[in-house]
């Protein structure tokens, strides 16, 4: 067999998908022709250390499984995408990559969102991604940094641990290493618990990430960590805000200076996203409750800079886009088939490194400079006393159950499984025990 085909049947075997909050599976990367690897090492995301904790304990491994992936896809140069603040980590990795070939380190600025795959292209490579388009369209694959360590130990265990960060309002910040499958409140607990009366999380970073009311949260394979604050922190209270209440609020208050669209990444690639344009036409949805459709909105990767950063009215360009592309997607109407294809220029504003936001800026603007606190690397060892392994934990198609209850299972074993023509991977036994629950949407370990 083939080493391309090879490899991408022990990624997927193994259930390696993105580590770094989108979940693609990786094999299907691993499947493409490119000529550059670029890993996205950026972790612009404030207060999260994942990435940099795994590559001071890890990093070989890592350059390993760059190595891996650009013999797959044939690429003749790999990239490190990190910011230079990180001086010790530079120049470590500047150290291992004089030991391998063709493999450099890119040093980027202090700023947000360095870490979306198309301005990490642009900045390490100059090339811009067409709108709509991914980065394999100019040659380029990116991949995490936990993706990678995770391809390079592919051959030898499946995906059954999960790096994260648990910041903000806890007793002990920390970055480890937690069995899939267990919560959000057990990891809390691990960080000694939280600070304040009533607290809430944010699943992922503060400005991509998710608002939940109680750590229940199971998690998963593509989960990055969890920021803990208190339930009436100004962020909380604004990405907590409904459809109908930023829509009516967006409607009396937008003065369309454009702001969000001045300082929105994709827009400063050339493409046609105009968030301003989008909250233009709030006017016309006949109240909150109506359907809102623009594709200007399109093109926007989600990246929150609009919302929670540009508007000097704090008002919600980005929720807006979210809720555009839905209302369109209802449509059937994506970028490819709207009246916008082909009309971004695809070329970098003129601007555009005068209007990259320093995250020190950002970290000020959303009220989080109190939990601005390294979260060392603590090996916590935990052994839960019962795992839930998601059925869908990647983009693609859910796993069907592969074990029934009662069943005993060994870490590392398959408990859900999808056909070979889907696209998706196995999702893994964490620990070892017996099955005591199975349904659509987990498998229930009680560990050994």
């Amino acid at each position: 067999m083939p080493f391309q085909q090879e490899f991408a049947a022990k990624l997927r075997a193994a259930g390696v998908v993105g580590a770094g909050g989108a979940g693609f599976p990786a094999y299907v990367k691993a499947g493409g022709r490119a000529e550059l690897v670029l890993v996205n090492a950026a972790e612009c995301e404030p207060l999260l250390k994942k990435d940099q904790k795994l590559l001071e304990l890890h990093a070989e491994k890592v350059f390993d499984g760059l190595e891996l992936m650009m013999k797959a896809v044939g690429a003749t140069t790999g990239v490190f995408g990190i910011k230079r603040k990180h001086e010790k980590l530079v120049k470590r990795l500047e150290e291992i990559a004089r030991t391998r070939r063709n493999i450099s380190v890119g040093p980027m600025g202090d700023y947000y969102p360095a870490g979306d795959e198309q301005c990490l292209v642009a900045e390490l490579t100059g090339r811009i991604v067409p709108a709509g388009g991914i980065p394999l369209d100019v040659g380029c694959v990116v991949s995490n940094v936990e993706t990678l360590y995770n391809a390079a130990r592919a051959g030898e265990t499946p995906v059954v641990e999960k790096w994260i960060t648990v910041a903000g309002a806890v007793k002990k910040p920390a970055t480890f290493k937690v069995p899939i499958g267990v919560t959000y409140a057990e990891a809390v607990e691990l960080c000694g618990g939280s600070t304040v009366k009533d607290p809430v999380g944010i699943d992922g970073g503060p400005m991509m990430g998710k608002v939940i009311p109680d750590f229940s949260t199971i998690i998963n394979r593509s989960s990055g960590g969890l920021i803990v604050l208190p339930k009436d922190h100004p962020l909380i209270q604004k990405k907590a805000q409904p459809r109908a209440v930023f829509s009516r609020i967006g409607k009396s208050a937008c003065d369309q200076c454009s702001f969000c669209t001045e300082f929105c990444p994709r827009y400063l690639l050339g493409h046609q996203v105009q968030p301003h344009r989008v909250m233009r036409s709030l006017l016309f949805s006949g109240g909150p409750e109506k359907k809102l459709h623009s594709e200007y909105a399109l093109a926007c990767c989600e990246c929150s800079l609009c919302s929670l950063y540009a508007c000097p009215e704090g008002l919600h360009p980005r929720e807006a886009c979210v809720a555009a592309k839905g209302d369109l997607r209802e449509a059937k109407v994506g970028l490819k088939n709207s009246s916008l294809a082909g009309r971004s220029s695809n070329q970098a504003h003129p601007l555009r490194d005068f209007r990259k936001v320093p995250v020190s800026r950002l970290v000020k603007r959303l009220g989080l400079e109190d939990y601005l606190k390294d979260a060392p690397y603590e090996d916590f060892r935990y052994r839960p006393g019962s795992v839930r392994i998601q059925l869908s934990q990647h983009i693609g198609a859910s796993c069907s159950p592969a074990v029934k209850e009662g069943q005993r299972v060994r870490r590392g074993d398959i408990v859900g499984d999808l056909p070979a023509d889907k696209l998706g991977c196995p999702v893994h036994a964490s620990v070892d025990g017996v099955v005591t629950r199975v349904n659509h949407l987990y498998v229930e370990i009680k560990a050994d």
